[in-house]
């Protein structure tokens, strides 16, 4: 029995523009495929135990100690077969701190675990951008992500420049100030593919996000980050009754800024971590009956063998 562990952060997305069209037409070299836009790297995200057993090449893949059909895990376990020569029965484990299909980032986040604890496992580690680059692949095939993985090995606030994969992407950052914390409240599950399920709609997404994205660069601050993300969503037809009370209830607390989630029925505010409690329990007594979501601005991916 081989047996790893991996810890790796939520890529929380708050604005993108999607860049999957070449005068209307589907991109076909999936390195340009993918999506500008920004969003911050989230912690705790997903731990991921892989373990290679003898026997079959049988998989099983649990999530938060049930049995899951769960796509980006199960076709990086195919990649890391074919790649890596991995043999055996491969048991993967997923504990997943955040809610998944709403705008976190999970399935990046799981697929990356996944490929990573299995090249360590087979004696053929991968880099990070090696592992990066296949995650781009895994998220495409699936349809549940454009470019969440890029910000992957950057710190904070992460800005995706260029779409695509490692080869083709440009990734930047806006500084944090210190002691920042994400307070997260989360009503319910937009998939991403309901989000931008024709031409149209994506031509129009990728019209906006590119405007909102320029506006953020003539001013790189977490403030005008948040501030223009919002206005995106709004502009876009993405902020529901649901959001919009969300967005009420943070604009009445002491928070730097705040944005939804890219995709999801929720919405996220950056604050100092002196106000996190304060805020949070606010929120929770305002929202009951939605889940709320506290945790950091860390980067740090650990790898560990058993």
């Amino acid at each position: 029995m081989k047996k790893a562990f991996i810890e790796t952060p939520a890529p929380l997305s708050s604005i993108f523009s999607p860049k999957v069209l070449d005068n209307g037409r589907l991109r076909q070299d999936p390195d340009r495929i993918g999506a500008r836009g920004g969003g911050f790297s989230f912690t705790p995200g997903v731990e991921t135990t892989v373990e290679v057993l003898d026997g079959g090449p049988g998989l099983k893949v649990e999530i938060n100690g049930e049995l899951a059909s769960f796509p980006p895990s199960e076709k990086a376990v195919e990649l890391s077969r074919k790649l890596r020569g991995v043999e055996g029965f491969i048991s993967v484990k997923h504990r997943i701190h955040v809610p998944i299909a709403t705008g976190f980032g999970t399935s990046a986040a799981s697929a990356l675990g996944v490929l990573m604890a299995l090249s360590h496992l087979a004696g053929k580690p991968m880099t990070l951008r090696e592992a990066v680059k296949l995650t781009h692949y895994v998220e495409l095939e699936c349809r549940t992500g454009l470019n969440s993985e890029a910000g992957f090995g950057r710190t904070g606030l992460v800005l995706v420049l260029r779409e695509g994969s490692p080869d083709h992407s440009i990734t930047d950052e806006i500084p944090l100030p210190s002691r920042c914390k994400i307070v997260s409240v989360v009503a319910g599950q937009i998939p991403t593919s309901d989000a931008i399920a024709s031409v149209e709609r994506l031509q129009h997404l990728e019209r906006l996000g590119d405007t909102y994205i320029e506006r953020i660069l003539q001013n790189p601050t977490p403030e005008n980050f948040l501030s223009q993300a919002r206005a995106f969503a709004a502009e876009a037809g993405l902020v529901d009754q649901q959001v919009h009370e969300i967005f009420t209830a943070m604009e009445r607390l002491p928070t730097l800024g705040y944005a939804m989630n890219m995709v999801g029925r929720a919405a996220h505010a950056l604050v100092y971590e002196e106000d996190v409690e304060n805020i949070a329990a606010t929120l929770r007594t305002r929202f009951p009956q939605h889940r709320i979501v506290v945790g950091g601005t860390n980067s740090s991916i650990t790898l560990n063998t058993l």
